[in-house]
């Protein structure tokens, strides 16, 4: 099945968007300027280039596509925590995920910007600029890896069917403290005797692109916004993955929560960290 007509021309001005905000993000982080500001704990950091990347991702969608509605992380150009207008296609736009490791010089960051219709998400791309590496996709049309030198490769999951052999990720919330809080120490306790290993990248974005590019089997993590998942998760089934809630179920993108892994392994997994109330 192809993607429809209309979906490459998103893509194509998604794409164009992520560079010119990875650009700035570069820029900002070359100069030094980065004027770091706590949101509403302290370990959540926005900076100015949050802001400014933001701004370009979201001009150029509301000037491209003036009746689609946008919802972005910062609110830089339009409200925070809710879409810009009432539209069938939203827009969903992360213009800096990874902050914590931007401040602190790590180069695992991403502009990330998915666009959903009727709910469904149709175009996802997750662009880390200091890594050179573009994570693209449409509906039906399948997912790739674009690099900075003019290659490109098509995305495919792995084939791992055993826990024992994954290499998995996670990914922690900002707010750890709260009675009742699931920290996903808990989680993390469980599943680490039965993995080959685990990672914490900080990027849950680039986190779920890197299943869908083979290099992890399968990933979760809770308290995530729609910014954090709306692009990767595409790029995950479209590499012929498999995404839900920590109940197997579909309520991923405002759930707060995601499960993303292989296919294969994704029962198993879920037996593990999973919700089961």
């Amino acid at each position: 099945m192809s993607a429809p007509p209309e979906l490459p021309r998103c893509r194509d001005v998604a794409v164009e968007l992520a560079h010119a905000a990875g650009a700035e993000l570069l820029a900002q982080r070359r100069r030094g300027g980065l004027r770091v500001h706590s949101k509403s704990q302290r370990r959540e950091l926005v900076t100015a280039a949050d802001r400014a990347a933001e701004e370009i991702v979201v001009g150029g969608l509301l000037q491209q596509f003036p009746e689609h509605a946008v919802l972005a992380e910062e609110g830089v150009l339009t409200p925070v925590g809710r879409s810009s207008s009432t539209a069938e296609s939203v827009w969903i736009v992360d213009p800096l995920d990874g902050t914590t490791n931007f401040v602190h010089g790590l180069p695992f960051f991403a502009v990330a910007i998915g666009l959903v219709q009727a709910g469904r998400p149709v175009v996802g791309v997750v662009h880390a600029p200091a890594l050179g590496e573009t994570f693209v996709a449409t509906a039906g049309g399948g997912a790739e890896r674009r690099f900075a030198d003019g290659r490109s490769e098509r995305l495919q999951v792995t084939a791992t069917t055993e826990l024992a052999d994954a290499l998995l990720a996670t990914g922690f919330s900002y707010v750890r403290n709260e009675p009742g809080r699931d920290d996903n120490s808990g989680r993390l306790a469980k599943v680490l005797p039965l993995c080959r290993d685990l990672r914490r990248l900080g990027s849950a974005e680039l986190d779920l692109c890197l299943v869908a590019a083979g290099s992890y089997d399968g990933y979760w993590e809770l308290y995530l916004q729609p910014y954090d998942v709306a692009a990767g998760a595409l790029i995950v089934r479209e590499a012929g993955g498999r995404v839900t809630d920590l109940r197997c179920g579909d309520d991923w993108l405002f759930g707060g929560q995601v499960l993303a892994s292989n296919g294969v392994l994704h029962d198993a997994l879920r037996a593990v960290v999973g919700d089961h109330d």
